[in-house]
């Protein structure tokens, strides 16, 4: 049974600030440059400009850079070599700016100087530098267009042939002390060599197994040099390129080229060929208002700008998208090209399970890897990396076993077994390396135990790749197995945490009792922790002797507080579509009234003493305005549409179901469709809706049914079609509205009545109610003179 007991939480966030910061690995370059007179002007220049490339890239201050072109030696007073730039450390701006310059010194050597091309001096040469102290990581760039060539050199033999061969034997000897020195030597050749010529030249291992050994490379044309040089240095180095797209600077304008620094990227250098050096370069960080220096890193360093390749340096450099701005008033600059150089300094972690094994037993190894202070989780950063763990120890050969990732929460873990044959002590070496990271190598070591430890434990994150807040907390629990026969008394310690995290857990204390046991614990936050990847190792302690029983890596992701927006996300979703759907409804609701206002579908008639004279339709797509005025013709009172400011025009629009009619003689009034306007005593106006008629109809009339018609259906103030002038006997209800009928004794209306007929004092003339279907005849016109 495990008891756990809480104690005040004690920070462990200082442990990390005891251990020195990564940094980049220091180097010693040496590139041989050959002067030969067989190189062309354009091959000059790439040289020129690789050895600059080369320089620049050396991250680290305490890298040491030596550039040396080689021709040969044939006559008195001549040298093979030239060491146009010493041994220079890179630890400030005036040696960087120091070794930009010196490189202008390379040049193609005349038949007086001799133009010959001795490897085996410029070989020497390097080898002298490579056995001087400094860094340990040492790399030799060999630049050459042709075969080896010291046939007109008399140290070298009496005759050409014997020269040349001796030479050649000599080169292999070089080589074999370069390689036994640690040195990579890369070969590259351009021009007229062929491959065969550089055999044997490449020596060395690259920064990393998964990176390319050194290897022979012939390239065609000065422009395929930097590519070549680019590939060679990271694939030595371990740094990463990126590359901006080419262009051309106009005379008098400006180009904006760009390179990306990863988040990881604790030193970087921007190296810009403006192939003329009048060409001014301005270096602007993503999201900054002003050039570097004034933002972007912490530290820059300048060089080279008096010259075609200039670069600058950056310490913490911000990450993201970085604008290289080239602008010149003298000179047209073409193919003008920007690189980034940058290398993360990678601290790795290493622990095993169990902490001290038996022989035989399976132990498994686990490494986390930080950069700029932060724990690095990201799946994508972590691609091309290598972890491997080798386990060495007396009676048994070294073990060694590539770790992996399967998780994805940045632990490496792997398993291997240690032989049955190991006694003492155990020693595990943990290293990391890959393109993009200086590389780290870690040791720990421990004793073979002859028999199972009485307590055994192990560590378990409920989350594996937990991301939390400020403040926030990740839980887990440890599951101990205590075959001691007595209470053992543990405790949980957080350590190796990294910089400015405070980390505590509860509980502290754990007391297992003999048999298996299970603990819950909280890794809690501190509210002052700072954003990014944070890294731990959770360990637990026999409190009896400080044994380690256990311990275990953890990471995690410190994200900012989430906003009301962000914290409530689907619930603003939520509502933003029931606000759309809101406004889509509304929208809708408008757009029905609008057309519903449109006074598509109306007809106005002009009526002249009970007789239709005329009649006009609302014209298609009409607003909500339909306009008409009435004129006289030759053949009587005619309906002509109305222009916007027409005089005595009479409008209608509608309202509601009702219509709106107003005009030069009447007011404003709002009526029914189908009752009349009197404009004078015997003319009149009615206006007819033929939507509504299309929407609610009445059913026809039947001619052989009873007088009154059924209003099922008709709309209010309809009680039933007009009556069938032709019928004999049938009789339909009039229309509700009132529209007079002028008296008359012998013309009836053969049509019938279509607007109701009103109340009349009895006399002469139709009377209101059915009226009878006359007989059949002409129809009588009465405006015309001659009926």
């Amino acid at each position: 049974m495990l008891v756990a007991t809480a104690v005040p939480l004690v920070s462990a966030a200082g442990t990390a600030a005891q251990e020195p910061p990564a940094t980049v690995p220091d180097l010693r370059v040496i590139v041989l440059v050959d002067e030969s007179g067989s190189i062309g002007d354009a091959d000059l220049v790439a040289e020129q400009e690789a050895a600059r490339t080369i320089a620049a890239s050396a991250l680290s201050p305490g890298s040491v850079v030596s550039v040396v072109g080689f021709g040969s030696s044939e006559k008195p007073g001549q040298s093979a070599v030239d060491v146009v730039c010493p041994p220079t450390k890179v630890d400030s701006g005036q040696n960087r700016d120091l070794l930009a310059k010196c490189v202008s010194g390379l040049r193609k050597r005349a038949d007086s100087e001799g133009d010959g091309t001795d490897h085996v001096a410029a070989l020497q040469q390097a080898l002298d530098f490579v056995r001087a102290d400094g860094p340990e990581k040492k790399v030799v760039f060999l630049l050459t267009d042709g075969k080896l060539d010291v046939s007109s050199s008399p140290s070298w033999g009496n005759t050409p042939e014997r020269r040349n061969r001796a030479a050649a034997d000599k080169v292999g000897d070089v080589l074999s002390e370069l390689d036994r020195a640690g040195a990579q030597v890369w070969p590259l050749g351009f021009g007229s060599v062929d491959l065969g010529a550089l055999a044997g030249f490449a020596k060395g291992k690259s920064c990393a197994p998964a990176v390319p050994d050194p290897r022979e490379q012939v390239v065609s044309g000065p422009e395929a040099i930097q590519s070549a040089i680019k590939q060679a240095f990271s694939s030595a180095t371990c740094g990463k390129y990126n590359t901006s797209e080419r262009g051309d600077v106009p005379k008098g304008g400006s180009l904006d080229l760009t390179v990306d620094i990863p988040a990881v990227a604790s030193d970087a250098s921007i190296i810009v060929s403006k192939r003329d050096a009048r060409v001014q370069v301005e270096y602007w960080a993503p999201g900054a208002g002003k050039p570097a220096p004034q933002e972007g890193a912490a530290n820059f360093v300048f060089s080279g700008q008096s010259t075609e390749t200039e670069s600058v340096q950056i310490t913490d450099p911000k990450p993201g998208r970085w604008t290289i701005r080239l602008s010149s008033a003298e000179v047209d600059a073409r193919d003008v090209v920007a690189a980034v150089f940058f290398q993360a300094a990678v601290k790795a972690y290493l622990t095993v399970t169990p902490t001290q094994p038996t022989a035989g037993q399976t132990v498994e190894a686990t490494m986390q890897v930080r950069a700029r202070e932060a724990a690095i989780n990201d799946p994508e950063v972590l691609r091309g990396l290598a972890f491997v763990v080798t386990l060495t120890g007396h009676g048994f050969q070294p073990a060694q076993i590539a770790l992996s990732d399967p998780d994805g929460d940045g632990a490496f873990t792997g398993k291997l077994d240690v032989p049955a044959g190991a006694d003492g002590e155990l020693t595990y070496t943990g290293q990391v390396s890959g393109v993009g990271v200086g590389g780290d190598t870690r040791t720990l070591s421990t004793r073979v135990r002859a028999e199972a430890a009485p307590v055994q434990a192990q560590i378990l994150y409920d989350d594996n790749r937990a991301t939390v807040v400020p403040g926030g907390s990740v839980t887990g629990s440890v599951s101990v197995a205590n075959n001691s026969g007595k209470v053992a008394q543990l405790r949980l310690e957080v350590v190796d945490v990294t910089a400015g995290t405070t980390l505590t857990v509860d509980p502290a204390q754990v007391r297992a009792d003999p048999g298996a046991g299970r603990t819950a614990f909280t890794l809690r936050f501190g509210a002052d922790s700072p954003l990014g990847g944070a890294g731990a190792k959770l360990r637990l302690v026999d409190t009896a002797d400080g044994t380690v029983v256990t311990e275990r890596l953890f990471s995690a992701e410190i994200t900012p507080e989430p906003s009301a927006f962000e914290e409530f996300f689907w619930i603003w979703i939520l509502l933003a579509a029931l606000a759309l759907a809101g406004l889509v409804w509304v929208l809708l609701r408008l757009r029905a009234r609008a057309e519903a206002n449109r006074v598509t579908g109306l007809r106005a008639q002009l009526h002249k003493n009970d007789f239709l004279a005329a009649e006009l339709p609302a014209p298609d797509g009409a607003g909500r305005d339909f306009g008409f005025i009435v004129h006289d013709d030759f053949t009587g009172p005619q309906l002509q549409p109305a222009g916007p400011d027409e005089a005595n025009a009479y409008w209608v629009r509608r309202v509601g179901d009702r219509l709106e009619l107003r005009g030069p003689t009447l007011p404003p009034a709002v009526i029914p469709a189908g009752v009349p306007r009197h404009i004078t005593q015997d003319t009149a106006i009615v206006i007819l809706d033929d939507r509504a008629a299309a929407v609610i109809a009445a059913p026809p009339a039947d001619p052989f049914g009873s007088p009154a018609t059924a209003s099922f259906g008709a709309p209010a103030g309809f009680t039933g079609p007009p009556a069938d002038p032709f019928a004999q006997t049938a009789t339909v209800a009039a229309p509700t509205a009132q529209y007079p009928t002028a008296p008359s004794t012998t013309n009836p209306d053969p049509f019938g009545d279509p607007f109701g007929t009103p109340s009349y004092p009895s006399g002469p003339g139709p009377q209101p109610g059915p009226a009878a279907a006359p007989e059949r005849g002409p129809q009588i016109d009465p405006y015309n003179p001659f009926a």
